[in-house]
């Protein structure tokens, strides 16, 4: 038997494969009820709106992304290390021939509006990182962890920039390697 949050989750999965694919401007919401084999109005009850369903999807990639940055995290021998495991995580993505960007920055250039509530769903993830890479940082004792964070996203959101800009798919590392070099100084 279906359960309401198992077709949900198929409407979800089945928009995440379509915006990742084509792009969430481009992506009817026909085509997504037909992807997700249910009807029109059974997506309808499950969201009111594709802007709802679109900020349905980018949570789910958060929550995905952050658990595996944690599990990263977390296998990391050191404080410093456990500090880094976003470049791992961004190396692993690299790798994949595929990888076309983070699904979460190739949304936001979709919405100009900075307070569309897509947008909203975007800067709530990326604060979520800079608190967690917060966290890390005063762990790994850092006396100024919320600028450390800040500088280690700001190499990490870079390094997929060049990765996709010139396909380089050594970038995570590169930066990984300047983030180590900048904490060395601290």
């Amino acid at each position: 038997m279906t359960t309401p949050e198992t077709t949900r989750a198929k409407i979800v999965a089945a928009a995440a494969d379509l915006f990742t694919r084509c792009g969430v401007r481009a992506v009817g919401i026909n085509e997504i009820w037909r992807a997700a084999e249910v009807a029109k109005s059974t997506l309808y009850q499950h969201f009111r709106s594709k802007d709802e369903l679109v900020a349905a999807v980018l949570r789910q990639r958060n929550d995905e992304w952050c658990a595996r940055l944690r599990a990263l995290a977390a296998a990391a021998k050191t404080p410093q290390d456990r500090l880094l495991a976003i470049f791992d995580l961004l190396g692993e993505e690299f790798a994949e021939p595929s990888y076309r960007g983070s699904d979460l920055m190739n949304v936001a250039a979709e919405y100009p509006d900075a307070d569309h509530p897509v947008r909203l769903a975007i800067r709530d993830h990326k604060r979520e990182i800079l608190r967690y890479l917060a966290e890390l940082a005063a762990a790994a004792g850092e006396t100024a962890p919320d600028a450390v964070a800040a500088t280690v996203l700001t190499l990490a959101d870079g390094a997929a920039c060049v990765r996709v800009g010139l396909g380089d798919p050594t970038a995570a590392g590169l930066a990984r390697e300047a983030a180590s070099r900048l904490l060395a100084q601290r």
